[in-house]
Formats: structure tokens, sequence, C-alpha cells
């Protein structure tokens, strides 16, 4: 067979695939999924999601959210995913499709946090929807290879402060 078979494409183009995803994953969600606007922010304008209510005094500077986002979770899920896709010898498996479930419990969330704006529905969003997701997609890749369900499940350190500031 030709194609896209994972065994043909390198490790590092599998990882690239899934970072594309987990960083880009909106952009298949039909909801407005729009991102916050640092710049209209710090002119002191309103920006969705981005300074426009109050946080707990325990909040990280903002600069640390895209960092996690881009430098340690991102490719945390990208090296775990890749870990998977190349243990199993395909994309289309159960522990694949609870993380593309999980990056939709996500979407879903930030459509009603950042744009909806409600906040009493994101608290339980986070918590019955997008941790618990995260928790399954890391079990289930801890039953293909152990390490990505370790590290996936490390993810769940950052979604479990974050549920902690949106809940406080």
């Amino acid at each position: 067979s030709a194609g896209l078979e994972p065994s043909s494409l390198p490790f590092a183009a599998i990882a690239f695939v899934f970072y594309a995803c987990a960083l880009k994953s909106r952009v298949f969600n039909p909801l407005n999924n729009a991102r916050p606007d640092r710049s209209k922010a710090v002119e002191g304008k309103g920006s969705d999601g981005f300074r426009d209510r109050v946080m707990p005094s325990w909040t990280p500077p903002g600069v640390i959210f895209p960092i996690m986002w881009l430098l340690i979770i991102g490719p945390i899920r990208a090296y775990s995913s890749a870990m998977v896709v190349s243990a199993t010898g395909t994309f289309f498996n159960p522990a694949i499709m609870a993380f593309i479930f999980h990056l939709t419990c996500g979407d879903v969330w930030n459509t009603i946090n950042n744009t909806e704006k409600r906040y009493g529905m994101s608290v339980v969003g986070i918590l019955l929807g997008v941790v618990p997701s995260a928790d399954f997609a890391a079990s289930q890749y801890y039953a293909i290879e152990p390490l990505a369900g370790k590290l996936l499940g490390g993810t769940l350190l950052w979604l479990c402060t974050a549920s902690a500031l949106i809940t406080d």
C-alpha cells in the first residue's frame, strides 16, 4: 500500500502533525474560537479572554501562558502522540481518538470561556470535560506506551492549575 502509513514517516514528521493539531485544533471547530488579543489589552482596550475579568492574585504573569502552550504542553502532546502512533502503526486508534476528543473538549471550553464569557459553565466544562478527557487520553496512551501516558498525564498539572484559576 502507498500513502501516509506511519511506518513510512519519520518520527519527527508524525510529531509535527500532532504539534500542529495540539496548537491549531480550533481550525476544525465551527464555534467562534477567537484567541485573546494581547496588544488590545495592553493598550487598555478590551479583548475577549484577556484582562477582561477579575483574576485571582496568584495568577501567573501573562507571558507564562504562551510559553506553557507553545514550548511545553504542545511538544509533550506531540511527542507522546507520535510515540503512540509509532507503537501502534496507525493514526486511527482508540488512544489517538481519545486525545482528539480531549482537544475538542478544550476547543468547546475555549468558546464558552473566552468568547461567550459564561464563567460558571466554564468551571463546569473544565472540571467535567477538559480535565477528565485529558486524564482518559493519558490512560489510553499509557496502555499502549507507558512513557507516552506519563508524559501526556504530566500535562494535567497545567490543566489542574488552569482549573483552579478558573474556579477561583
